[in-house]
């Protein structure tokens, strides 16, 4: 039996985008036969082994964490012995452990390194890890990279394009609400909010990179019908309720903070448009973007250099791509599809047929496990 050992950083139930690429692609190859182990860290303070969907789930307590990087003895441990038991061992970076693991590891396992992003504004962090990271590349047998723009576009990629394989990444496709009622099991407050409005969603994390002030700005020149509803906490979230409130803009914008998946999919549901307005390349993909595709919903986003963020929603098919910080240039391609219900329709039909082609889970599983063949001779 051929064995995968992944080593993320974390792993579900915890919330992430890398923790559910890692889960799809571990799930993915217990279901093909292989016997999976994933090595991570866990938020409990004693080491835990779980097995979850035929996945062996290792979770290794955190001594301490530096830049969002979690360190601890024994995952460094744990990721060596399972790793030299492995026909192929599937690393996520960036992970300073897993990569020093990475060149402790010997030649016997295949290593495939998953390129997630780039090492942006880590301080110390960043400057230990890209040595590390030049060298772990250099022994990776190959790269695995989401979008051939972000690859072509990464730095420490560039002396190993050659060893580089894009696979994009893949979602589950969109399950029904358990409410078929519009906007029925929706929370009262927010239900009232949206009541006869047409709804601009987002989703995400309220960081910097992911551009929502640019969003807020633009949500003052959209249709007087619409109304945006921006899904997530973080760090911003007062600097964005002030800069509402400043805007006389509250009738326009609303802060929905955390939901629920079953929420969020009656909102989903219930969306008009969705919308990234993400302004750096930290934004190295937008796995929400084929989220919102696989519910059908047309997408506004940004041309961000170097990432693959306006390759997964293709300009004029699955809906339109603007310049990075541009408000009235986001304002005015919400308003191009808010305004024109055949564009509206055609957009939307083409994002979950884009979807359907490249972005669902089994079709990345697949090409994962035609990396691990390709590696293994077709042993596996």
């Amino acid at each position: 039996m051929t064995t995968i050992v992944h080593w993320g950083k974390y792993y579900p139930p915890e919330i992430g985008g890398i923790e559910s690429v890692t889960e799809s692609l571990a799930r993915g190859a217990a279901d093909a036969g292989a016997a999976v182990t994933v090595v991570c860290f866990g938020k409990s303070k004693s080491p835990n082994e779980d097995c979850l969907d035929g996945v062996r789930v290792l979770r290794a307590p955190i001594f301490t964490s530096k830049a969002s990087q979690p360190l601890g003895w024994r995952y460094l441990r744990w990721a060596l012995r399972e790793g030299r038991m492995a026909h192929v061992v599937h690393m996520h970076a960036p992970n300073m452990l897993a990569a020093l693991a990475g060149l402790l590891l010997g030649r016997q396992p295949k290593l495939v390194v998953h390129w997630h992003s780039d090492v942006v504004n880590k301080g110390w962090i960043g400057r230990i890890l890209q040595p590390l990271q030049s060298a772990v590349l250099r022994r990776a047998d190959r790269i695995v990279c989401t979008s051939q723009i972000y690859a072509n576009a990464s730095l420490p990629l560039r002396p190993f394009i050659s060893k580089v394989t894009v696979v994009p990444i893949g979602v589950a496709a969109a399950a029904e609400p358990l409410n078929e009622t519009e906007s029925e099991g929706l929370p009262a407050a927010l239900r009232e909010r949206l009541s006869g409005r047409r709804l601009v969603l987002a989703v995400g994390r309220l960081v910097p990179y992911k551009g929502f002030h640019v969003l807020v700005e633009a949500a003052g020149q959209l249709t007087p019908d619409a109304v945006v509803v921006i899904v997530g906490t973080g760090p911003l979230q007062g600097d964005l309720q002030r800069r509402i409130d400043a805007a006389g803009i509250t009738h326009k914008v609303v802060l929905a903070g955390r939901q629920s998946n079953e929420v969020l999919r009656q909102l989903f549901k219930q969306a008009v448009l969705f919308c990234l307005p993400s302004v750096e390349r930290s934004e190295a993909f937008g796995v929400v973007l084929i989220e919102a595709m696989s519910h059908g919903l047309p997408v506004v986003a940004t041309q961000i250099p170097g990432s693959g963020v306006s390759w997964v929603n293709a300009h004029r098919v699955s809906g339109l791509n603007v310049p990075v910080g541009d408000a009235p240039a986001l304002a005015a391609a919400c308003n191009e599809i808010l305004t024109s219900d055949s564009l509206r329709a055609a957009f939307s039909q083409a994002a979950r047929e884009r979807f359907e082609i490249e972005f669902t889970e089994q079709v990345s599983t697949d090409r994962i496990l035609k990396v691990y063949r390709s590696l293994l001779n077709d042993s596996f």
